[in-house]
């Protein structure tokens, strides 16, 4: 398979496998790339964006087996079968619960750290394994998005990771407008704003780093 059609069109068929989750210890890209930009330099297709797409499937196949280990045997059922594909996604990380997949995009997080993908993922099992299906109300939906990530929360810490790395890796990642990042919601809004979830992420015994909780602080002075 060519590698532009590996980055467009992978569909993950393979069955998590465990292996050792390392992260990736590199520089950050700072923003989303489509496939359309990707395509303009050819060879860092293939010499760079190939290997970090291999590097990242596998660490996200191995940590999705711990998650869903994790999980334990309340949940082994519903979340039976479920595959992750690494590519080139607008929406940066979604489950589609009706059919037990979980795509992530390579340029966002084929840098992330293992606390990252552990809570990003975990989120998206959640999604699965409490059923989110159909099309909710903006208000049911915000309700299901704390599910999750109570969900993909208490997976992460059953793993040893209790830092909320993802909320400080998407701001530096720049992904966020501040309003969206920080809390300026409407009705129609279909998530919840970050300061709630990081507040409840604190409840749940989650830190921050001290830089990333500065950060989030300075945010919030700016916002409020």
């Amino acid at each position: 398979m060519k590698i532009i059609e590996i980055i467009t069109e992978q569909e993950a068929d393979t069955q998590p496998v465990a292996a050792p989750v390392t992260a990736t210890p590199a520089a950050p890209a700072k923003k989303f790339q489509s496939y359309d930009t990707l395509q303009k330099d050819p060879d860092a297709l293939v010499t760079t964006w190939a290997p970090r797409l291999d590097q990242l499937q596998s660490r996200c196949n191995s940590m999705m087996a711990r998650l869903i280990k994790a999980a334990g045997p309340k949940y082994a059922g519903k979340l039976a079968g479920t595959t992750i594909s690494v590519r080139s996604f607008d929406q940066y990380l979604q489950a589609t619960p009706e059919d037990r997949k979980i795509t992530i995009d390579i340029t966002v997080f084929w840098d992330a750290p293992d606390a990252t993908l552990a809570v990003a993922i975990g989120h998206e099992l959640g999604h699965i394994a409490l059923g989110h299906v159909g099309t909710p109300t903006p208000q049911q939906s915000r309700k299901d998005e704390f599910s999750a990530d109570d969900f993909g929360i208490r997976l992460a810490k059953t793993l040893g990771y209790n830092t909320a790395e993802l909320f400080n890796f998407m701001y530096n990642k720049e992904e966020y407008d501040l309003n969206v990042l920080m809390g300026k919601i409407n009705n129609n809004s279909t998530h919840p704003p970050y300061d709630q979830r990081i507040d409840r992420a604190k409840k749940a015994g989650f830190k921050l780093s001290k830089g990333g909780q500065q950060q989030i602080d300075a945010l919030q002075q700016h916002l409020a």
